[in-house]
């Protein structure tokens, strides 16, 4: 049978899965089948997930992250693009101020707006730093007229690490938005839900239990592709709240 990738899906990648499961195991007479206990146990975590989910959904300081790392997103965007718009400069010095710029930024690597909440803010700092204090940087900041550019990267960049910690405290103080301790739980249920449908299944000549395995197998590949196709187009990237997932550019 497929293994679901628990740790990579999304929190309502990972919300809608379970879901998806129980109603396939709901679909036969799980009572006769034995399996109501553990049906049971996973429902229970599955809601208080839900629950959870819903309420990250609907936080103010969630909406305000989203916000503030669009706008961190378009500074840095812009920044980037004034700098290479300079490496076509008529005047050769520019075109080596801009050159310089470039590659400073490309030594963090790319995609650099795809990296996790915690990634992008910790790539971000050090790049306005690298640009505050080194010398060639410097130049190229003046003599490009990216101060303005600079500027914005950084005031959107420390008040999205602001926002950040607001959210992180709100979770902990929180115990039910506690996502990371909830999917832990919920992925150990499913995990002995599914070795009880499997165990029976040899046992047992109810043809119920293959039903349910070969749909649950069905559904992972499906969920499992999403991460796959994810991957392949370098956005797995964890992006979750409160998760790193992880947990970890876009919102839940």
């Amino acid at each position: 049978m497929t293994t679901p990738y628990v740790t990579r899906y999304r929190n309502g990648e990972y919300l809608q899965y379970m879901k998806d499961v129980l109603e396939l195991v709901n679909k036969q007479d799980v009572d006769t089948l034995l399996l109501t206990n553990q049906r049971n146990a996973l429902a229970s975590i599955v809601s208080q997930i839900d629950s959870a989910f819903q309420q990250s959904l609907g936080s103010a300081l969630t909406q305000g992250i989203i916000e503030l790392d669009d706008r961190r997103d378009k500074a840095f965007m812009g920044f980037k693009s004034v700098i290479n718009g300079f490496t076509y400069h008529f005047d050769t010095a520019k075109q080596v101020h801009a050159q310089n710029a470039l590659l400073a930024i490309d030594n963090y690597g790319k995609d650099i707006t795809r990296k996790s909440y915690q990634e992008e803010t910790a790539i971000v700092s050090s790049l306005v730093n690298d640009f505050e204090s080194q010398p060639e940087l410097i130049t190229a900041v003046t003599e490009l007229n990216l101060t303005d550019w600079l500027n914005e990267l950084k005031i959107a960049n420390t008040a999205f690490a602001s926002k950040y910690l607001e959210r992180v405290g709100e979770t902990a103080a929180n115990p039910l938005a506690n996502l990371v301790e909830l999917r832990s739980q919920a992925t150990i249920a499913y995990r002995i839900l599914i070795s009880h449908i499997q165990a029976h299944q040899v046992l047992n000549t109810n043809a119920a239990y293959s039903i349910i395995i070969d749909e649950v197998d069905v559904l992972t590949k499906q969920y499992n592709l999403v991460v796959d196709n994810r991957t392949s187009s370098n956005t797995d990237s964890p992006i979750d709240l409160p998760i790193d997932d992880g947990i970890t550019g876009e919102a839940v």
